[in-house]
């Protein structure tokens, strides 16, 4: 509580006076946090204790306790509840009682009376750290993560290295958008307990998430080990697979996972990934039919929805087709809230934040690889490109890395001088990571395609890199990003026309402005050319790269690193052209939108 020592002083008396001890304690130990000798907290605590002590609550009879746990053990929850609420009549404030209505009332989902109960039982026994715990997690299903962490820290204090509370704090951390936190915490809890299975199945999949595909891969098998049955794990497992091209596998995983749960969404969109259409293909079926049930998340339904069209575009059903992408792109818009007028503010401000270019952040002597920034829009080409280049023996291929987006993206780019302060640690963090993608090659490609935005802090915290930026027709891009469902959250203008065509508009004043401060220093890569002229163009980009130039390059589809987007399928093939052109047959629904574009 905030304010002057006295006022939280008497603010604890009046909680303790009222018999809300946790909150006179909180505020007690506040106090003493700041002012360690100071006899007024001391007191209270030491009358708090004396207060608990004299008032200990009573338990009823063990046969009744007994009963009430079986009725909580056997899966008979209102019973039980409604039992316990009995017994607290007769015997007010027993904790075993109290125990069993909370926890049979977590399970009805009615978290606010569940969490009523563990405060109190937290104010009886404030150094019992399962009691904590469990308000913690009632505090988590009423979203107050913030509090939640709180209860879940005071466990780790009375017992350290406690592997749920880790857990527990990774997903608060997880849920606002702190990954990085979170990761190391299920980290954490995996190494205090190797058996628990949840905090394995958590890194797993934040791994996954980061692109390690390999020891994500190896993390939810050994869950998979512990929960075979565990269909959610099964279909992202198949997720992993299919990123690293292995489609059998990704199959098999799809397919165990709806033995488990019939109709999972997930997996069938992921098997209507891997397979192309036939006429007669069962999986229209098993997709209209999930679509049909209640229950699904709207992102899931856009999965459905986007597999379908996938699938009628390739049966030759170009009407059809359309329509499921259109309502697929308007569950995702609506879930996410997207309006343009967001990233129309923030390009505003970048482009404010930048009016020059900016001066270098000194940094000491590199010692490890350069990165070699691949950007523009999704399916712009920068997939191919990340293949061309990383075909190259000197190169390794980083994939779409997260860590600058993860850190640019929180920027208040009205603010001067953030960007010099934070500089030194989104270094560091950055070339750690690409030591571990490098292997020892001196370069490594970072082909996040929305990197565009952040070429001016880029040119300042990177000021030698190389900088590859790719064009493609707007039409075959807008249309490309309208077909395709991200799995991430992080491109929202993508699904709705108008959104695309205006962002298009965003992004390719962005450029132009990026192209007067650093002129000749970025490539520009014209995917059309590439695929008319390949060798030419390849040869003039690796000039650009001060790379020899190399004949591998010219055979991205034999380059075995893993492509982990929706390209992967076109990079496995060799160069070639007529992609641009998929757009045409769908002309019909595109031209008032397409009438747009500058």
């Amino acid at each position: 509580m905030a304010g002057p020592i006295d006022k939280t002083l008497r603010a604890a008396k009046a909680h303790a006076k009222s018999g809300a001890f946790a909150e006179a304690e909180a505020l007690y130990r506040e106090v003493l946090a700041r002012f360690p000798g100071n006899k007024r907290a001391q007191a209270g605590l030491v009358e708090i204790a004396q207060t608990r002590a004299s008032t200990r609550p009573m338990n009823p009879p063990r046969p009744v306790i007994d009963q009430l746990f079986g009725l909580k053990k056997s899966g008979r929850d209102r019973e039980a509840a409604e039992a316990a609420a009995r017994v607290l009549k007769q015997f007010p404030r027993a904790p075993a009682a109290m125990e069993v209505r909370a926890a049979a009332l977590s399970a009805l989902d009615d978290h606010e009376g569940a969490a009523a109960l563990y405060r109190e039982l937290v104010g009886m026994f404030p150094d019992a750290p399962d009691a904590h715990g469990s308000y913690g997690n009632e505090l988590m299903a009423l979203n107050r993560d913030d509090e939640a962490v709180a209860e879940f820290e005071r466990v780790l204090e009375l017992r350290p290295g406690d592997p749920v509370s880790l857990n527990n704090i990774g997903n608060a951390k997880r849920r606002a958008g702190d990954d990085k936190t979170a990761r190391k915490l299920y980290h954490a809890a995996h190494e205090a307990a190797p058996d628990f299975a949840e905090a394995q199945l958590n890194l797993g999949n934040m791994l996954a998430k980061d692109g390690e595909l390999e020891e994500a891969e190896f993390h939810l098998k050994a869950f998979l080990h512990k929960v075979p049955d565990h269909y959610l794990t099964l279909s992202s497992l198949g997720d992993i697979y299919l990123a690293k091209g292995d489609k059998q596998s990704a199959r098999e995983s799809y397919e165990r996972a709806l033995h488990y749960r019939p109709g999972f969404p997930d997996a069938l969109a992921g098997l209507a990934h891997i397979q192309r259409a036939t006429a007669d293909d069962p999986l229209f079926d098993a997709l209209t039919a999930s679509l049909a049930q209640p229950g699904h998340s709207a992102k899931q339904r856009a999965g459905l929805e986007f597999a379908l069209g996938k699938l009628r575009e390739e049966s030759g059903e170009t009407e059809a087709a359309f329509g499921h992408y259109t309502r697929g792109n308007a569950l995702r818009k609506e879930a996410q809230g997207y309006t343009i007028a967001r990233d129309v503010e923030r390009f505003a401000q970048i482009k404010q934040a930048f009016p020059a270019p900016p001066a270098e952040i000194p940094e000491t002597a590199p010692d490890g690889p350069e990165p070699i920034f691949i950007v523009g829009l999704p399916r712009s080409g920068t997939t191919l490109t990340e293949q061309i280049i990383s075909a190259h023996p000197q190169v390794a291929p980083g994939g779409e890395l997260t860590e600058l987006s993860q850190q640019f993206n929180e920027f208040d780019w009205t603010d001067p001088d953030l960007l010099a302060q934070k500089a030194p640690e989104i270094r560091a963090e950055y070339c750690e990571k690409l030591r571990k993608l490098g292997q020892g090659a001196p370069f490594v490609t970072d082909k996040m395609p929305l990197n565009f935005r952040w070429l001016g802090a880029i040119r300042a915290i990177f000021p030698q890199a190389k900088i590859v930026h790719t064009n493609r027709d707007p039409r075959a891009v807008i249309w490309s990003i309208f077909r395709l469902n991200f799995s991430s959250d992080g491109n929202d203008y993508a699904y709705d026309l108008d959104d695309l065509v205006a962002y298009h508009g965003l992004y390719r004043d962005l450029m132009a402005h990026w192209r007067t401060l650093f002129g000749a220093t970025l490539y520009d890569l014209d995917y059309e050319q590439l695929t008319a002229t390949p060798e030419p163009v390849i040869r003039d980009m690796l000039a650009y790269l001060e790379l020899p130039f190399d004949e591998a390059c010219l055979r991205p589809q034999d380059n075995t690193r893993i492509a982990r987007t929706a390209s992967r399928d076109q990079v496995t093939k060799p160069i070639y052209k007529g992609s641009s052109q998929a757009w045409e047959k769908f002309a019909p629904h595109l031209e008032a939108a397409f009438a747009k574009l500058d």
